[in-house]
């Protein structure tokens, strides 16, 4: 099976598991203070009470913030890290010390655990705020993946010999 397949056939596995769970959250659905949408008067994220849209849309705005900031950190730092440390192919290292790496790989990791520890409060406070939170994510990582596509060549499976025998012209 190729590439292409597998990920169409992922893609649709991952669509079904989504609409069962949705299912399964609304076949279950009780006065669950989880299940709401919008300012509660017993609304708290992260100790602060949620009681009135402009206390609502103020936690919106911080959510976004921190979703886009989190989203290019860990798109455009986090290959550097992993590249770097977890590729097995790559024996030598020019542009950190071993030092530098292990610090700057062990610092984004702690700094992103924590973060995520008050994520996850954030997300579990309600359920509108757990969807804007992944819906804003997925804004910002349209646009990082994006730029990163746009730095590769892509050529067609037909056009590969072409391309790397214009490749070897040009270098030469």
């Amino acid at each position: 099976m190729d590439k292409k397949t597998k990920l169409k056939l992922c893609l649709l596995g991952n669509i079904c598991l989504l609409f069962i769970v949705m299912s399964l959250m609304f076949i279950f659905q009780s006065d669950s203070k989880y299940c709401r949408f919008g300012p509660h008067p017993d609304l708290l994220v992260l100790a602060y009470k949620v009681d009135t849209w402009n206390k609502y849309y103020n936690i919106l705005g911080i959510i976004c913030f921190i979703k886009i900031t989190k989203v290019f950190i860990q798109e455009l730092g986090n290959p550097i890290l992993g590249f770097s440390i977890y590729n097995p192919d790559k024996k030598v290292i020019d542009e950190f010390t071993k030092n530098e790496l292990q610090f700057y790989a062990n610092s984004m990791f702690l700094i992103s655990s924590l973060r995520y520890v008050f994520e996850i409060m954030v997300t579990i406070s309600q359920v509108d705020l757990a969807i804007f939170s992944v819906l804003v994510s997925q804004a910002a990582s349209f646009f990082t993946i994006r730029l990163l596509l746009n730095e590769k060549k892509f050529v067609k499976k037909e056009n590969i010999k072409d391309y790397e025998l214009n490749k070897v012209k040009i270098i030469n």
